[in-house]
């Protein structure tokens, strides 16, 4: 993850980009979304400093222009204990809405994966698509895996 200077600039360089491409009217627009002032963007981009609680909504609210390289990030951080925040329901209101926030390519391949299945898949849909389904849920497996042996290994070790 970038930061300082170099997060600074990166957000510089994204909020651009949504101006540019019309996505928003100007930094006061960001700003309102954010819930912060017109300043406070201006900190952000001369300090390279945010709150850790709204990196999530940054990546969020730009991933329409840049992705989580330009984050310095090899993947967006996601919250796998999801299912622990049910009593209030907060944890599946904010995967909806980065499901309804992502753009409608990635909901399709969500809607498909959620949905394997059904008899009606898309044409996209092929053995290949399929097969990369299936690899890439062998390697969440694995990683799970490998989360639940260490936490274990906390807990012996404790």
């Amino acid at each position: 993850m970038l930061s300082g200077i170099e997060l600074g600039r990166a957000i510089e360089q994204a909020i651009n980009k949504k101006i540019s491409l019309g996505s928003a009217k100007s930094k006061a627009e960001i700003a309102r979304h954010f819930k912060i002032k017109a300043p406070s963007i201006h900190d952000w981009i001369k300090k390279g400093s945010i709150s850790k609680e709204k990196l999530p909504e940054l990546w969020n609210y730009f991933s329409d222009v840049v992705g989580p390289e330009h984050w310095g990030l090899e993947g967006y951080p996601i919250n796998y204990n999801v299912r622990d925040k049910a009593s209030s329901h907060d944890g599946w209101v904010e995967l909806s809405n980065l499901y309804n926030k992502s753009p409608l390519e990635r909901q399709v391949i969500v809607d498909f994966i959620l949905r394997q299945d059904c008899l009606d898949n898309p044409e996209w849909a092929d053995s290949d698509a399929r097969a990369y389904i299936d690899s890439l849920e062998s390697k969440a497996r694995k990683w799970l895996q490998q989360k639940g042996d260490e936490k274990n290994n906390r807990k012996a070790s404790a």
